[in-house]
């Protein structure tokens, strides 16, 4: 009896195949009104479903993902090849243009459930902005991509967008640091002797990592094409359906 109810379960699962874009824009922090956050923004994906092998992905990131990059072992999703992907023209159109980068493009099937059961899925790509230093991996984007079944379908995002700006930082000088020139005259030597008592304070350009939140949830139509904007990012997702055979 149990054995059939599982199977029951199962076969009930409705399966979707599933192609998702992910791409940067191309423009400055100072020119949008978005507002970046100097302090890091929490996204959970401790508990997300993996989807691509973190130490596979070093730089240059492929835009496409393959087997080499795709993390089989943690879930029991079915990995499309290229000759799957449908956005390929979208892809295309934004590789080319001056203001968009592409930065993650993949297809899977998988089995869609309620939004209880519905576990969200980590995706990131784009540049590794922590290579080369001790703090582990900060992608340009990076978060939580769910989809689940609620009478609709839905899709519920959450990602940090991460950016490399240069931003002047005040520093503090010691006073026994600072540079003194050679002095002739009694006067200026006293002048110089109390400016020595106290600290002074510098601007100093320095490279630093801004963060903003993108957090949307969206409901959809099979087989339709979707967009989500952000001024830092966007999503091009499409779900469709899986004839059974």
């Amino acid at each position: 009896m149990l054995l059939c109810s599982s199977f029951s379960a199962n076969a009930e699962e409705r399966w979707f195949e599933v192609e998702v874009l992910l791409f940067q824009r191309n423009i400055s922090l100072e020119k949008i009104a978005e507002k970046l956050s100097d302090d890091l923004i929490a996204v959970d994906t401790s508990s997300s479903t993996s989807m691509l092998k973190v130490n596979a992905m070093d730089e240059p990131n492929p835009v496409i993902i393959s087997a080499q990059q795709y993390d089989h072992n943690a879930n029991n999703f079915i990995l499309l090849d290229s000759s799957h992907l449908q956005l390929s023209a979208q892809r295309e159109k934004l590789a080319a243009h001056a203001a968009f980068k592409p930065v993650l493009h993949m297809a899977w099937q998988m089995p869609v459930k309620s939004n209880n059961d519905a576990k969200p899925i980590r995706l990131f790509g784009g540049e590794n902005l922590a290579l080369g230093t001790q703090s582990g991996n900060k992608w340009a984007i990076d978060g939580n991509f769910k989809i689940y079944l609620d009478h609709y379908l839905f899709i519920d995002t959450q990602f940090i967008v991460s950016q490399k700006t240069v931003q002047e930082q005040i520093k503090r000088q010691p006073a026994d640091e600072q540079d003194s020139n050679s002095l002739e005259s009694e006067n200026i030597v006293e002048i110089i002797s109390l400016k020595r008592d106290s600290d002074t304070f510098i601007n100093e350009p320095e490279m630093v990592i801004k963060e903003a939140l993108f957090d949307q949830r969206r409901r959809l139509r099979s087989e339709e094409i979707h967009y989500l904007d952000h001024p830092l990012m966007g999503i091009i997702v499409q779900i469709r359906k899986i004839e059974e055979k």
